[in-house]
């Protein structure tokens, strides 16, 4: 995380500096990914103002505190900010975690024409589906009571989403659905 402490109207001091930058590494705890973070020490009059600007990978959380002295200003401020990212972190997490809907049973015909094959798809029937966190060997259970060529499943052995398919030659296939976000 690359950090910049910047003071206006008033010296920097080495404690402050150290201080403020302390204080910002109790914003690991909740996220890791904060690309750049800018610490503004402000004195005006008798206020003292702390702002704190931090870019996470995707968004941007601001913040800032006013209070008699600087050190009271950056706790002020820093919980304001922990608060913040924390509620995007949940957030995020949750709108990961959202149910899955699965449209089953698309139905693709080849029309020939006279430049070359044309493909048209008819969606025949939708159904949602709650996604259960299961075995293998209970997913083709499912598989092999049901009519449908595939069945969805969240493996309970590592979590991932999975797909167990009838294969043309009587076994069964399995994909294992990777998240490009990285999880």
């Amino acid at each position: 995380m690359q950090v910049n402490v910047t003071a206006r109207h008033t010296d920097l001091t080495p404690a402050l500096k150290g201080y403020a930058e302390k204080k910002l590494l109790g914003v690991k705890k909740y996220v890791e990914k904060v690309t750049k973070a800018h610490v503004i020490l402000n004195v005006e009059k008798d206020r003292h103002i702390a702002e704190v600007v931090l870019d996470l990978s995707k968004s941007r959380v601001a913040a800032s505190a006013v209070a008699g002295d600087m050190y009271s200003a950056i706790d002020m401020v820093m919980d304001k900010v922990n608060r913040q990212v924390k509620r995007h972190m949940d957030k995020v997490k949750e709108h990961r975690d959202l149910p899955y809907t699965v449209v089953a049973n698309i139905i693709q015909d080849e029309k020939v024409t006279g430049d070359g094959v044309e493909r048209v798809t008819d969606v025949k029937e939708v159904r949602e589906l709650a996604i259960e966190e299961q075995s293998v060997s209970e997913a083709i259970s499912h598989l092999e009571d049901r009519s449908a060529g595939f069945w969805l499943f969240r493996n309970s052995s590592d979590g991932r989403l999975n797909v167990v398919y009838s294969r043309k030659d009587g076994s069964y296939g399995m994909l294992i659905i990777m998240d490009r976000r990285g999880e």
